[in-house]
């Protein structure tokens, strides 16, 4: 553990606060250890989070005068929020901290849309560290070990709530961190429910594809080479804009009939389109870079799945 770290930021807070923050601390690097995030990253970032929590508003101006930055916040939000953004800039200054930990601490109070893991990880740990007490929180802080986004979500739903309960409009940040995270765990949600077996999705893949006249299709199953997928499939595009044509028509088939969605797509605009399906990718080549790249000699032990029955033939 950061010890020298501790002791560091000691100076800054208030007991309480202190208290806090080495609760903060011990929660991210739980969590941490649970998603696989940079344990480093999560204790110096939990360690500095609330670092100009102490100072009163005229400080917090000063401190945004000295680093250029723009307040955001309404007078009433200005007390409790402000102090993200200002202990982002002193962990930078004073404490050498890189732009992704400083980015978790500018974040930790409102989330935003897209977080990243570590982001993600110091912005429950603030919430749900082991002296919270409030409604919900303890299953927040079980569902943060099972499922991290529904957590995310779960803490900001219920900051939204009191917010509004107390009669306050809730900072928009916050509404479009909810909304994306939302839409996030519907998709999922549609993927875990889609009843398809992987070879099952790797036909109507293929179908697809021969509809859009998709050239040279192979597949290989590579069950026993990796765990990255059950089935990789090859095909060729005759120009770039064929080879966008197969992945626009491939994704926008499988959400419109199938409610399945990629879980990333890579190399739009360029000779090599990446789908990853989690049990299918599908790699949409111009015929250069299949040649160059050649993932069938790459695959070469694999075993080859018979396509022709879901092919038409010219």
């Amino acid at each position: 553990m950061r010890d020298d770290l501790a002791k560091a930021v000691r100076p800054f807070l208030t007991e309480k606060r202190y208290g806090h923050t080495l609760r903060c601390r011990d929660m991210a690097l739980r969590l941490a250890d649970r998603w696989g995030c940079d344990r480093e990253k999560a204790e110096e970032a939990a360690l500095l989070h609330d670092i100009t929590k102490k100072a009163d508003n005229a400080g917090q101006l000063q401190l945004c005068d000295k680093y250029g930055i723009i307040n955001r916040y309404s007078e009433s939000e200005f007390p409790w929020l402000i102090h993200a953004d200002t202990a982002a800039e002193v962990a930078r200054d004073l404490f050498g901290a890189p732009r992704d930990v400083c980015m978790a601490i500018k974040y930790h109070t409102l989330g935003r849309e897209d977080m990243s893991l570590l982001e993600k990880i110091i912005y429950l740990s603030d919430a749900i560290e082991e002296g919270r007490d409030y409604p919900g929180v303890g299953e927040i802080r079980k569902t943060a070990f099972e499922n991290l986004d529904m957590a995310v979500l779960m803490s900001l739903e219920g900051t939204i709530k009191d917010v509004e309960e107390q009669g306050r409009a809730p900072h928009e940040q916050s509404r479009m961190a909810a909304d994306f995270l939302r839409k996030q765990l519907e998709k999922e949600n549609r993927m875990d429910n889609i009843n398809m077996e992987p070879k099952e999705l790797l036909a109507e893949i293929v179908k697809i594809a021969d509809g859009r006249k998709a050239k040279d299709m192979v597949a290989v199953e590579v069950t026993e080479q990796t765990t990255l997928a059950d089935y990789f499939l090859i095909m060729t595009g005759t120009s770039s804009t064929h080879i966008r044509a197969l992945s626009d028509e491939i994704e926008f088939q499988l959400k419109d009939r199938f409610g399945v969605y990629a879980h990333h797509i890579e190399g739009i605009n360029s000779n090599w389109i990446l789908m990853d399906y989690s049990t299918v990718v599908v790699n949409i080549f111009m015929s250069d870079a299949r040649e160059m790249y050649a993932l069938e000699r790459m695959w070469g032990d694999s075993r080859p799945v018979d396509l022709s029955k879901f092919i038409t033939a010219e």
